[in-house]
């Protein structure tokens, strides 16, 4: 039958676009997102294994932010080439509907809704939890250390000193390190070990290895200055990990919190009215974005169509305006949202009714006209 055929060539040529800017869009993402993590990492050095880790966490995160973008844009530049080419034109002149025509896209549209449903609300918290976690863990462990003579260098919870240092053999002399162990916020005990010679080493993605030689230890408590350890040593081993303990039981924050943990730690109770507004405009805006193929379908195919001859340039930049029209009213939505209670959960969703209402307007006057 000619309609599944037509259907099928529509799709075929959509998905080539969806998947070029699909490319393009989540490599600019991967990139941007790169280049910020090796500027906050590049001056100490850091684990490329952690890296490659982080980012492939942040995968659906950049998955889900590309698609809408990627679909809108595919929309324009597909049916903009086919209306072009006079494609359309003979389709409708062939007796079928625009519905007839466009169903398998707007089935494509439906299906990415969903998937964002899911990437938004279960799967990018979960992964962008576990990026941030690994670029901690990345920041923390200094995989490149270069001892220099009569400077502080700063190792995990240690404070390392040496008063000469060998790079070439690993020698050192009037070594001494320093630990500050804290009870909640204030010091509770100073760790301090001095001597009078000894070695180090790198040890891959696990830390700096040192064996002192003829020293001393002491620890001192610090609400009590009159207990204090003391010993001595002929030879002392022992690693400074390149993690830093004090990295553990941050805090998330609510982009890495799922919606179930989220509408769990608002049925539970939160004390802090900004916070508890900030989980609920959190899960609502998951929610809205998720629409945006839907929305971007209603309001690409018309234009996507009227496009004719105008080129595929008019549809980049088209697609550029409806993108900013769209992400920056949902973003002033969630702004407004939090500070009067009254527009909440309203002001998150306009932006996708009123996109969606004006492609449903350009589809009445463009599509099924006459």
């Amino acid at each position: 039958m000619p309609v599944p055929i037509a259907r099928l060539y529509i799709l075929r040529v959509f998905a080539k676009f969806l998947g070029l800017s699909l490319f393009v869009f989540i490599s600019l993402l991967v990139m941007l997102n790169f280049v910020q993590v090796i500027n906050q990492g590049v001056l100490s050095g850091f684990s490329f294994y952690f890296l490659a880790k982080s980012m492939l966490y942040l995968l659906p995160n950049i998955v889900g932010m590309s698609l809408p973008l990627a679909f809108l844009l595919a929309m324009l530049l597909s049916l903009g080439q086919m209306s072009q080419d006079g494609e359309i034109i003979a389709l409708r002149a062939g007796g079928f509907s625009f519905y007839e025509i466009f169903s398998f896209v707007f089935y494509s549209a439906l299906l990415a809704s969903l998937l964002l449903v899911a990437v938004n609300n279960w799967l990018g918290p979960v992964a962008f939890q576990r990026s941030t976690d690994y670029t901690i863990s990345m920041l923390n462990r200094v995989t490149k250390i270069e001892l220099k003579p009569r400077t502080f260098q700063n190792i995990s919870d240690w404070v390392l000193y040496a008063a000469e240092v060998n790079s070439l053999s690993g020698e050192m002399r009037g070594g001494k390190l320093v630990r500050r162990i804290n009870k909640g916020e204030t010091a509770a005990f100073v760790n301090k070990i001095n001597a009078a010679s000894g070695r180090y080493r790198m040890v891959d993605e696990s830390g700096l290895e040192l064996e002192l030689l003829n020293g001393q230890l002491s620890q001192t408590d610090c609400k009590n200055q009159e207990k204090l350890l003391y010993g001595r040593f002929a030879s002392y081993k022992t690693l400074l990990p390149f993690f830093s303990e004090n990295a553990a039981g941050r805090k998330l924050n609510q982009r890495e919190i799922s919606t179930p943990g989220l509408l769990a730690k608002l049925e539970a109770g939160i004390a802090d009215p900004q916070t508890a507004a900030k989980y609920r405009i959190e899960i609502a805006s998951r929610f809205a974005l998720a629409l945006a193929p839907l929305v971007f379908f209603l309001v690409g195919a018309p234009l996507g169509v009227a496009l004719d001859k105008r080129g595929r340039s008019a549809g980049f930049g088209l697609s550029l305006l409806i993108i900013f029209f769209y992400y920056g009213l949902t973003i002033s939505g969630m702004v407004l949202s939090r500070k009067y209670e009254g527009l909440f959960p309203w002001a998150i969703f306009a932006p996708a009714l009123l996109t969606g209402g004006a492609g449903l307007w350009l589809w009445k006057q463009k599509l099924y006209a006459k």
